[in-house]
């Protein structure tokens, strides 16, 4: 994969005064998961950076989550809602209640080793240019192997995951990546109070690529910090989901940030290719008899039919206000070359949600 475009380019600023210095704000959205918050909010207790906030939100669980809450971390902000309003609704309701420098999304499957806060942080303070950072993820499972390192753009639209369940070998030095994964991810907050948070018309799934995209099209970098360790379960809340469900979202969500976020010439070139391949994925899953997958994904290009007005718009926004520099300097590095066989593997991996 190609360079990050980071030569000859000025360093972004932006105006982080209403936001307190050093602290970090930090953001769980809990939906049912009442074990695995309590081991994620305890190792949290332990981290090295002091400087933190922790806003829970919780999505209507009925698992004992907000009791435990209350009870074992009264420090802990907790925002009590009466339904489940997605990943992302969870998020955009904490935001408002947060006024650290910079702001942690975090998942409530994950285990923070002591000094993963401090690394980010460290790191953000020290690389100016960078807006968003990831540590290195490591499946809870076999903390051996990662989740991911990392995710890329294709020809296709779908992305290229890269290192997920591999060995964690010789990862221990930063580099920049096009986009961070939303189990873990710390940003600037004065970024987001410049561009924008996720888009609210995501309920969940693809909304950190959609965001990590805006970041480099103003101009900021999104990075990847290896010695900063968290352990992810993966799915530890998405699996109680139906697959239709997931399937809806994430290829609705997909298509909706290529129409947003390309430039004209790769949107007309890779928008058809990719609806090209949902209509084939629907006709597989048919003829296997899967139709709520089929349906599912009918459904989302349906539906970004339906509001491809108000995608527009947003892509006005984005074009006009947000670009900073071009898919002729971003592209390069944003797609990464990969081949049928890894397309396969990822059709396996879908069939397997």
């Amino acid at each position: 994969m190609a360079s990050a475009p980071r030569a000859g380019r000025p360093v972004p600023t932006c105006d982080g005064s209403k936001r307190t210095p050093g602290l970090l704000s930090i953001i769980i959205v809990n939906l049912n998961t009442c074990e695995l918050l309590q081991r994620c909010l305890e190792s949290l207790q332990l981290s090295s950076y002091v400087a933190i906030e922790i806003v829970v939100v919780d999505n209507g669980s009925e698992d004992g989550s907000i009791a435990m809450v209350r009870k074992s971390f009264p420090n802990v902000k907790l925002i009590d809602l009466p339904k489940n309003i997605g990943f992302v609704g969870g998020n955009l309701e904490a935001l408002p209640f947060t006024d650290g420098e910079f702001v942690c999304f975090l998942n409530s499957d994950t285990e923070i080793e002591a000094d993963a806060m401090n690394c980010l942080v460290n790191y953000m303070q020290q690389n100016p240019q960078v807006g968003c950072c990831e540590p290195k993820l490591l499946w809870m499972k076999d903390p051996r192997r990662l989740d991911s390192i990392g995710d890329w753009l294709t020809w296709t639209g779908m992305l290229f995951h890269r290192g997920y369940l591999q060995k964690d070998q010789g990862l221990t030095q930063p580099f920049p990546i096009f986009a961070a994964k939303g189990a873990c991810i710390v940003l600037r907050g004065s970024l987001l109070d410049e561009i924008g948070t996720f888009d609210d018309s995501y309920f969940a799934y693809f909304e950190e690529t959609d965001l990590c995209w805006r970041i480099w099209l103003s101009g900021y970098e999104v990075h990847f910090v290896p010695d900063a360790r968290v352990k992810h379960l993966l799915a530890g809340t998405s699996q109680k989901l139906n697959t239709g469900f997931v399937t809806f979202h994430a290829f609705k969500n997909r298509l909706q940030a290529m129409i947003k976020n390309f430039g004209p010439s790769h949107m007309v070139r890779i928008i058809p290719i990719h609806i090209t391949i949902c209509l084939g994925l629907t006709f597989l899953y048919l003829i296997r008899g899967d139709k709520e997958k089929a349906r599912a994904i009918l459904g989302a290009l349906w539906w970004n039919a339906q509001n491809i007005r108000k995608t527009i718009a947003k892509r006005r926004h984005i074009q006009g206000t947000i670009r900073k520099i071009s898919d002729e300097e971003l592209m390069p590095f944003a797609m990464a070359p990969v081949g049928i066989r890894y397309f396969w593997s990822l059709y396996k991996e879908y069939d397997r949600v």
